[in-house]
């Protein structure tokens, strides 16, 4: 039998760890499912920023573009991922700013979209890549 320290120990490790790696996991097949898609989208198209849904502190930023496949036109809409850059004064670090992983995107900017050619409404934004979206 484990004594109480020990059990309590074990208890609270448990508590740490069950969400850990349930974020691992998540994020791991969140990333294989976009490569999976990368492999099976082959056809190419560049498409057009029709609008950018600025985020929060409660919803992510959003980007609208529209793409055109056999003078068809198709929608797209997918949550911008962000990357973080360390604000610093001096050798001091004071904050963060984030920016879109594809780089400054603006509304009537063209962008690539990879698209399933079989069913063409399927689609993602090439670049658009990565895990933060807040």
């Amino acid at each position: 039998m484990l004594s109480d320290g020990a059990m309590i120990v074990l208890i609270f490790g448990g508590i740490v760890l069950i969400p850990f790696v349930t974020v691992l996991i998540v994020l791991a097949a969140a990333k294989k499912r976009r490569k999976r898609k990368y492999e099976k989208y082959r056809g190419m198209v560049l498409g057009t920023v029709t609008w950018i849904r600025p985020g929060g502190i409660d919803h992510p930023s959003v980007i609208h573009a529209v793409y055109h496949v056999n003078e068809k036109e198709y929608q797209i809409k997918e949550t911008a991922k962000l990357k973080s850059r360390t604000i610093k004064v001096g050798k001091i670090p004071v904050g963060q700013k984030k920016s879109f992983v594809m780089g400054a995107v603006a509304q009537g900017d063209q962008i690539w979209i990879r698209y399933d050619e079989r069913r063409p409404e399927r689609a993602i934004i090439c670049g658009n890549d990565g895990v933060v979206t807040r």
